[in-house]
């Protein structure tokens, strides 16, 4: 007696992607309701070094007649070879299957180049799968394709697609299928949390992605979008109740859907309230979808998360890139406050530019680089939740962008290659933030290692010391980037890229472009220049860990005073930014009032004290002075705050212990 089928569905782990595609949750409610057992295991959960262990035990556990293996986005293409390594070490005869977006697209050559995988479902899996595992003949079941006993590939004729009755009959939100089911919902939520699965198919045709509608069509063969009902969506949210509060929605296809959807939350007790939504907008948010949102949702449990991607900042070229009018910077920018507005600010906006879209020349690319600052400065100044990221161009497999650029744009092997390159730091000399395989041939290659540099820089300046960065703005404009390239240029030139990009000379630079802009160039400097760059590179020293850490034990001598490389006297408060750069874009220098201030470098970062205040606490240990005694001088609730702040500075090793004189 044979042997029933059982399926073990593994999503194939990478170091970027951990999320599990919906569809594997749908193909074990498909199975279930034909009697198959189908569970889900997902290796991203646990440290590599055990990840395979995991996998031989929940193959043990369930000793599945078949081994199916998600492939979806392209990042997941190592994870399926080291996924099925150990399938075929655990069984050479257990059969083999893979699905997902890349895995439909590279299907016949995957076959041919990975000698331990028996079939390739392409596009919707449910009724191949299920034929798959009841043992109908390979050359009878739609979408499949698979290697015959001589070594040929067969691909069957037929099409199978998904249709709105069968998608409503499915959930897309059962967990207990999936093992350590807790811990995924554990990763997922701190991140942007369970996505909400609403359909297939997308209606937009954005020349980079893989999930496109041209792309749909390669890999799936599907010509149109498949929507659940608003019912069938609701259903899911009741069954995801128990496990997590939190969701993911990034499926805006029809924003009157979207509406729809979000009346049916909020009208339902069982619903309205409970789950925060972080959001993937596709197109601007109005009133009425606002108002919605916050009938629907929970939004003071945590900051609610809307994403945005423009790609570009000039308006025609993300027409063409998008395929279509989308939506004006400005206009965005309009929404922006009006979401801001609508949370009282408390909300988290997302954007994301891309660089190396194909079309963008020399001259688009750094006008991009200024326009970007320029706005990330704007929102700073208006003081709106938003982060601003500019990453490199994912190269996603089956969209336009791919096809455009590769000679064999179905051959896995040249793709593996080009993957691993990047994950392992030989395809560019400097570090890239996403798969990004492919940079437009038109760009020269000094120009990129330039822009790269540049970027790193600005990246690096960013998060140790944005304040230089936007008052130099408020000042200059983007005036101040030219010098700064001129800067980087010979620091570049004489080192090995490499190396460089490894560990840029953050501090040369820095006192280089101070020392520039000091001398007129880029226009006439600021009155607090030097000083602004004084405390940026002590900033920057503190931020890349130079200060040291706190004492373990309290000294216990009488006198003590103060190490000097912990405080810095400055002449204006720098870390209230947001009135400094309104001053000097309303008043300019004119009438900049004069705030002198005193910052001391902690291990947790940078403490502020007017220089009145220091001068009535601090002042004195300027020389040795006993602590003892200056403590006592210090009465009432002022003294009381002045007492601790002096135990905490001893404690942090900014009062040092000294001999008394």
């Amino acid at each position: 007696m044979s042997m029933p089928p059982r399926l073990l569905i593994v999503n194939c782990a990478s170091p970027y992607f951990f999320y599990i595609p919906m569809g594997s949750f749908g193909l074990c409610d498909f199975l279930a309701q034909r009697g198959v057992e189908a569970r889900i295991f997902s290796p991203s959960l646990y440290p590599e070094a055990e990840s395979g262990q995991r996998l031989r035990e929940a193959l043990e556990r369930l000793r599945p007649t078949h081994v199916g293996l998600v492939c979806h986005w392209q990042e997941t293409a190592h994870g399926l070879l080291a996924a099925l390594a150990t399938v075929r070490d655990w069984s050479d005869s257990v059969v083999t299957l893979c699905g997902g977006f890349t895995a439909s697209y590279f299907a016949e050559d995957l076959l041919r180049t990975v000698a331990e995988l028996d079939y390739v479902v392409t596009g919707d899996p449910e009724e191949p799968v299920a034929q798959l595992l009841e043992g109908r003949p390979p050359g009878e079941i739609a979408n499949l394709v698979w290697r015959e006993s001589d070594g040929n590939i067969g691909r069957s004729q037929q099409r199978w697609l998904m249709d709105t009755a069968l998608l409503d009959r499915l959930s897309f939100a059962d967990l207990s299928v999936l093992d350590d089911a807790r811990r995924y919902l554990d990763k997922i939520t701190a991140k942007l949390g369970f996505p909400l699965f609403l359909g297939r198919g997308c209606v937009f045709d954005c020349t980079y992605c893989g999930g496109s509608r041209h792309a749909f069509r390669l890999h799936s063969g599907r010509q149109a979008p498949v929507v659940r009902s608003l019912a069938a969506v609701r259903s899911d949210l009741h069954r995801l109740k128990p496990w997590t509060s939190v969701l993911y929605l990034c499926y805006e296809n029809d924003p009157a859907y979207i509406k729809t959807l979000f009346r049916v939350i909020a009208d339902d007790p069982g619903l309205r309230g409970h789950f925060v939504c972080h959001y993937g907008a596709w197109h601007l948010l109005d009133a009425e979808f606002l108002d919605l949102y916050r009938r629907a949702f929970d939004c003071a449990a945590s900051l609610p998360i809307f994403e945005f991607s423009p790609e570009v900042v000039d308006d025609a070229r993300r027409t063409a890139i998008k395929r279509g009018a989308t939506y004006t910077l400005a206009r965005m920018e309009d929404n922006f406050r009006a979401i801001s507005e609508a949370f009282e600010g408390r909300a988290r906006i997302e954007v994301f530019f891309s660089r190396y879209h194909p079309t963008l020349t020399v001259d688009d690319l750094q006008r991009e680089v200024r326009d970007i600052l320029l706005f990330k400065h704007r929102m700073i100044c208006q003081e709106l939740p938003v982060h601003v990221c500019f990453d490199h161009l994912s190269t996603d497999v089956g969209s336009r962008y791919w096809q455009d650029h590769q000679d064999r744009p179905r051959d896995f092997a040249r793709f593996l290659e080009l993957k691993t390159g990047v994950d392992q730091g030989r395809l560019h000399p400097f570090p890239v933030d996403n798969l990004c395989l492919l940079i437009p041939d038109q760009l020269p290659r000094p120009f990129v290692l330039r822009l790269e540099a540049l970027l790193l820089v600005l990246d690096e300046l960013e998060r140790h010391g944005h304040e230089l960065v936007h008052l130099l703005l408020a000042w200059y404009g983007d005036r101040w980037i030219a010098e700064l390239e001129r800067v980087i240029g010979p620091m570049l030139a004489a080192d090995d890229p490499a190396a460089w990009f490894a560990a840029p000379p953050l501090d040369a630079l820095l006192a280089a472009l101070g020392q520039r802009l000091e001398s007129g160039h880029g226009g006439s400097p600021p009155p607090f220049l030097a000083d602004l760059f004084r405390f940026s590179r002590k900033k920057l020293a503190q931020g890349r860990g130079e200060a040291p850490p706190p004492v373990a034990d309290e000294p216990q001598a009488a006198c003590f005073v103060l190490d000097p490389n912990r405080i810095s006297v400055h002449e204006q408060d720098y870390l209230d930014l947001v009135p400094l750069l309104r001053c000097l874009h309303e008043r300019g220098q004119d009438r900049l009032t004069y705030r002198r201030t005193v910052y001391l470098y902690l291990a947790g970062g940078i403490l502020c004290l007017s220089h009145a205040a220091y001068r009535n606490t601090l002042r004195p240990f300027e020389r040795p002075t006993n602590l003892a005694a200056h403590r006592a001088m210090l009465a009432g609730d002022e003294g009381g705050r002045q007492v601790r702040l002096l135990d905490q500075l001893v404690r942090e090793g900014v009062l040092l212990p000294t001999a008394c004189p």
